[in-house]
């Protein structure tokens, strides 16, 4: 790679970053849990709220997963320049500090909320050793059994076999990042669409939308022309859609959504150059990781008094970033310079 590519930067991803964060956090705190009051309960081990109708944002698509797509493009678009980089193994080691330390933290307040809601009329407390070091693992929390105490996790899952996979195939194709992705497209589809059914299949299957955004990646640095962008992304989309095999135009269309923002946002990065957006970006990770349980055992408690739905929402979203804040300084940031300083040790 050039030295002009080594010094690339994407802007316009924190943006991107901080408008998917503000997505997830509002879908879950403004739509499932009112609109999911059965698996909310079922998540928090307490008796589905009662009242509030008419409360939440209802809207023609699911804002969630307009998030998740803007993530998982994010990743794809970002990914190839770490691996690029800093190769395979200086990756790998810098990738386990960035993700695993911050998520424990995370873990460590689900938990806790889930034992404080326990307190709340009917509440119970029943997490489990298995529950706990399955989510600890995460990659491996479908292998190690227990029951899915965090039900924002799934998507660190993908991440980091995404992680893995890519890692592995971009070192035995001698750092042909290219090579690695046509080395995996086969691998994915069969596992999807042709193996028995198994766990890894609703894992990889997103592994199309994430190298979709390493095309954009590789046209941003010259590595691909126009054509081949536009042809190589569509062809991905294609291919997502079918290993995915869902029976919901909406949720597609949900998708569609993110894809749309990602491309605006690359395309005209002053669309998503706001202020708000790139702070929230900065804590966007730390937020992911606390804002679910801890936020819903928020709303539960509020709920028991009465308190307005939009005011619920407002003070889950303010103690949930408050959190977020803690975390990132005193878990994220310090994780991550050790991270870079182990990684660095391996050039």
């Amino acid at each position: 790679m050039s030295q002009q590519q080594q010094h690339i930067r994407f802007d316009f991803a924190d943006g991107l970053r901080g408008l998917a964060m503000l997505a997830v956090v509002l879908f879950h705190y403004t739509q499932i849990f009112w609109q999911r009051r059965d698996r909310i309960a079922e998540v928090m081990n307490l008796p589905p709220i009662e009242g509030y109708h008419g409360a939440s944002f209802v809207l023609p698509f699911n804002l969630g997963a307009v998030g998740v797509g803007l993530f998982l493009l994010i990743s794809g678009l970002l990914i190839p320049l770490s691996l690029t980089r800093m190769g395979a193994a200086r990756f790998a080691v810098s990738r386990l500090f960035r993700i695993y330390p911050t998520y424990w933290a995370g873990l460590t307040l689900t938990v806790a909320a889930l034992w404080l809601a326990s307190w709340l009329p009917d509440g119970e407390f029943d997490v489990t050793r298995a529950d706990v070091l399955g989510h600890a693992s995460i990659a491996f929390q479908d292998w190690l059994g227990g029951s899915n105490i965090d039900p924002v996790m799934w998507t660190l899952k993908v991440e980091l076999w995404f992680y893995a996979m890519l890692g592995a195939a971009f070192a035995l194709t001698g750092r042909r990042i290219k090579w690695a992705i046509w080395l995996l497209l086969p691998l994915v589809a069969w596992l999807t669409r042709f193996a028995a059914p198994n766990n890894f299949q609703t894992i990889v299957c997103y592994f199309p939308l994430m190298f979709a955004g390493c095309w954009l990646y590789f046209y941003r640095t010259g590595q691909a022309g126009r054509l081949e962008t536009a042809a190589h992304f569509i062809v991905l989309l294609a291919l997502f859609v079918w290993v995915t095999n869902w029976g919901s135009p909406e949720l597609y269309a949900s998708y569609g959504i993110g894809i749309v923002l990602f491309l605006a946002g690359a395309l005209r990065p002053q669309l998503v150059a706001a202020p708000l957006l790139t702070r929230v970006a900065s804590v966007s990770y730390a937020w992911y990781v606390c804002h679910s349980v801890p936020g819903y055992a928020i709303l539960f408690t509020l709920a028991q008094y009465g308190t307005p739905w939009w005011l619920m929402v407002i003070i889950a979203l303010a103690a949930t970033w408050c959190l977020a804040l803690a975390i990132n300084r005193c878990v994220e940031l310090p994780t991550q310079k050790i991270g870079k300083r182990l990684a660095d040790r391996l050039k």
